[in-house]
C-alpha cells in the first residue's frame, strides 16, 4: 500500500529506500513486498547468527520491524540563500572554536605614530609575545551535523533525487529533538559567529597590512640611511687619505734633507779614514825603513800613532752617522704608519657606523617578519575555524523550496534477557547478479541477498553511528523503540501475504531458494500466531494521513518525547 504525495506538503522531500537501476538509466524503486521480505529474512538471519554464538541458550526474540523515517532539517539563511542541515534526531554532534582576540590596545599606537626605527622595533617586539598569547576561546556545540569527514552530509543530499513516498502502510517518522525555532536560533548564532569571524580576519588583516607597510617604510629608510652613510665614510676615508699623503711628502722631504746631511758626513769621514789608514801604512814602512839605515824611526812612530787615533775617531763619527740614518729611517716609518693609521681609523669608523645600520636593519626586519608570522597564524585559526563552521552552509538550488527531508530507515528491535538491541537498514540499491561482498554478507548474517547500502558511507558510517546511538541516548532509544511499535509490519493484517510475494519474487531471481523461501515464511507466521491475541499499536502516521508537523512547523508543533 502506497501513500498519496503529500501534494498539501510541498516543503517536505521524502526519500526511497531501494532503488533499482535500469540499464537505460533510469531509477525505480524495488517492489514493497520485495523490500519487505528483504528486510525480514535479514533481521531473522542476524537473529539466528547470534543465537548461533551463544550455542542456542540466547532467547532473543524479535520485538518489531518498521519503516522510520528520519527527519533532516533544512535552515536557509543568509544573503546567497545557503542552507545548514540538522539530522533532526541529534545523533552527531560537532563542537566549533572561537579563539578570542588578545586585547588591542598597543596595536594603534603603532599604527598611527610616525615613530623612529628603534622604537617601532621596541614596539614590534613586545607585541610578538602579545600575539602569540592565547586569549581564551568560546565553544559552539552544534547538535545535529552530519559529518563532512567522512562526507556523510554530502552522501545524503547525493541520494535527495530517489524521492519516493512510504512504501509501507503506516510508515513512521522520527520526531525532531528540538522545535523549529530551536534550529532557526542557532543557525542565526553561527551566522553571528561567521560575522565575527569576518570582523576579526578583516581587522587583523588590517593590522598585518599597516605593520606591513611600516615595516616596508622603515626597510627603505634604513636602506636610505646605510646609502648615506656610506657615501659620508667614503667621503672621509678619501680627505684622511688626502691628508695622510700631504703629510707623508712632508716628511719625506724633512728625512731626505737630514739623510743627506748625514751621508755627507759620512762621505767626508770615510775619506779621513782613508787618509788615516795610508798614513799608518806609509808611517810603519818610513819607520822600518828609519830602523834599517840605523836612522830615527820615532817621528814616524809617532805619525802612527796620531793617525790610528784619528782612525779611531772617524770610526765613531762613521757608526754614528750610520746609526742616525737608521734613526731617520725609523721615524720616517713611524710617521707614515701613523698617517695611515689615521685612515685606517676614519675607514674603521665608517665601517662600524655601516655595520650597525646592517644589524639594526636586519634585527628589525626579523622582528617584523616574526610579528607579521605571528599575525598571520592569528588568521590561519580564524580562517580554518570560520571555514569549518561556514562548510555546513551550502548551496542547495534543488532544495531551495524545502524544509524537511525524510530520510528513510527500516528498524528492527529486539529482545532478550540481556536487554534490548536495534538494528538499523540505511537507504539500499539493487546489485545487478548473485555476487555479493563480503561486507553485505556481514551486513545480513551470511545470507545472499540482493539489496546493499546504496553508499559506502552508509554502510561504514550511519548505520553503526546509528546502531551505537540507539544503545546510549537513551531519548532516541525511548522514541526509536516507541515508533518502531507504532508503525511494526509484523501487526499489519496482510503482512503475512505481502512477505509471501515477496519470498517468491526473491525465490524466481535466484536469491533464495524453494527451502529458504518455505523456513522463512514458517517462522513469520509461526510469529504471527504467537501474537495473535495481541492488539497492535496504533500507527504512527495512518496511510494517507500527513506526516508529524514536528520538524517544520511553527515552535509550539514540536516537542521531545519524555
Amino acid at each position: 500500500m502506497v501513500q498519496p504525495p503529500p501534494a498539501w506538503e510541498p516543503d517536505e522531500v521524502t526519500l526511497g529506500f531501494a532503488m533499482v537501476n535500469e540499464p537505460s538509466g533510469e531509477t525505480r524503486e524495488l517492489p514493497e513486498p520485495t523490500v519487505l521480505a528483504t528486510i525480514l529474512i535479514a533481521v531473522e538471519t542476524d537473529r539466528r547468527a547470534i543465537l548461533n554464538r551463544f550455542a542456542g541458550s540466547f532467547d532473543e526474540e524479535v520485538d518489531a520491524i518498521a519503516s522510520l523515517f528520519w527527519p533532516f532539517l533544512i535552515v536557509h539563511s543568509g544573503p546567497d540563500a545557503s542552507a545548514a542541515i540538522f539530522d533532526g534526531t541529534g545523533v552527531w554532534k560537532r563542537t566549533f572554536r572561537y579563539t578570542l582576540l588578545p586585547p588591542m590596545d598597543g596595536v594603534q599606537p603603532l599604527l598611527d605614530g610616525a615613530l623612529a626605527p628603534t622604537q617601532y622595533l621596541a614596539q614590534m617586539r613586545g607585541l610578538t609575545p602579545h600575539f602569540n598569547r592565547d586569549p581564551g576561546s568560546e565553544v559552539l556545540t552544534v547538535e545535529g551535523f552530519l559529518p563532512l569527514d567522512p562526507p556523510l552530509l554530502f552522501d545524503v543530499l547525493s541520494q535527495s533525487r530517489f524521492r519516493s513516498d512510504p512504501q509501507a502502510p503506516h510508515a513512521g517518522f522520527l520526531p525532531a529533538r528540538h522545535d523549529v525555532g530551536w534550529y532557526h536560533d542557532l543557525v542565526n548564532q553561527m551566522r553571528s559567529w561567521l560575522d565575527r569571524f569576518d570582523g576579526d580576519l578583516q581587522r587583523l588583516g588590517a593590522i598585518r597590512s599597516g605593520i606591513e607597510k611600516i615595516s616596508e617604510a622603515t626597510r627603505q629608510r634604513l636602506d636610505d640611511d646605510y646609502r648615506k652613510a656610506d657615501l659620508d665614510s667614503q667621503a672621509k676615508v678619501e680627505a684622511a687619505l688626502a691628508a695622510a699623503q700631504a703629510e707623508i711628502a712632508e716628511l719625506q722631504q724633512s728625512h731626505h734633507a737630514e739623510v743627506v746631511r748625514h751621508l755627507e758626513v759620512i762621505r767626508r769621514t770615510q775619506g779621513t779614514v782613508a787618509r788615516h789608514e795610508t798614513a799608518i801604512s806609509t808611517s810603519g814602512q818610513l819607520a822600518f825603513r828609519a830602523t834599517h839605515r840605523r836612522g830615527d824611526p820615532a817621528p814616524h812612530v809617532a805619525r802612527s800613532r796620531q793617525s790610528q787615533n784619528e782612525l779611531r775617531t772617524a770610526h765613531r763619527q762613521l757608526a754614528a752617522s750610520r746609526q742616525a740614518i737608521e734613526k731617520v729611517h725609523e721615524a720616517q716609518r713611524a710617521h707614515q704608519e701613523r698617517a695611515i693609521g689615521k685612515v685606517v681609523d676614519v675607514e674603521r669608523e665608517g665601517a662600524r657606523a655601516l655595520a650597525e645600520i646592517e644589524l639594526f636593519r636586519d634585527d628589525y626586519l626579523a622582528v617584523a617578519a616574526e610579528l607579521l608570522q605571528t599575525i598571520d597564524g592569528q588568521i590561519a585559526a580564524r580562517s580554518t575555524q570560520r571555514n569549518l563552521l561556514s562548510g555546513y552552509f551550502l548551496p542547495l538550488p534543488s532544495l531551495s523550496s524545502a524544509r524537511v527531508i525524510w530520510f528513510p530507515l527500516w528498524m528492527a528491535t529486539l529482545r532478550s534477557s540481556r536487554g534490548t538491541r536495534q538494528i538499523v537498514f540505511p537507504p539500499m540499491q539493487v546489485r545487478a547478479g548473485v555476487g555479493i561482498t563480503g561486507a553485505l554478507r556481514r551486513l545480513f548474517g551470511g545470507i545472499v541477498l540482493p539489496l546493499e547500502p546504496r553508499t559506502a558511507q552508509f554502510d561504514k558510517v550511519l548505520r553503526p553511528t546509528m546502531e551505537a546511538a540507539l544503545a546510549r541516548d537513551p531519548w532516541l532509544a525511548a522514541a526509536t523503540a516507541e515508533l518502531t511499535r507504532a508503525a511494526d509490519v509484523l501487526v499489519d493484517p496482510d503482512v503475512l501475504a505481502r512477505l509471501q510475494e515477496g519470498l517468491i519474487s526473491l525465490r524466481k531471481e535466484g536469491w533464495i531458494t524453494e527451502k529458504q523461501e518455505q523456513e522463512f515464511y514458517r517462522v513469520y507466521r509461526d510469529r504471527a500466531g504467537r501474537r495473535a491475541g495481541a492488539a497492535p499499536p496504533a500507527a504512527a502516521r495512518a496511510p494517507g494521513s500527513p506526516p508529524p508537523p514536528a520538524p517544520v512547523g511553527p515552535p509550539a508543533d514540536v516537542a521531545p518525547p519524555t
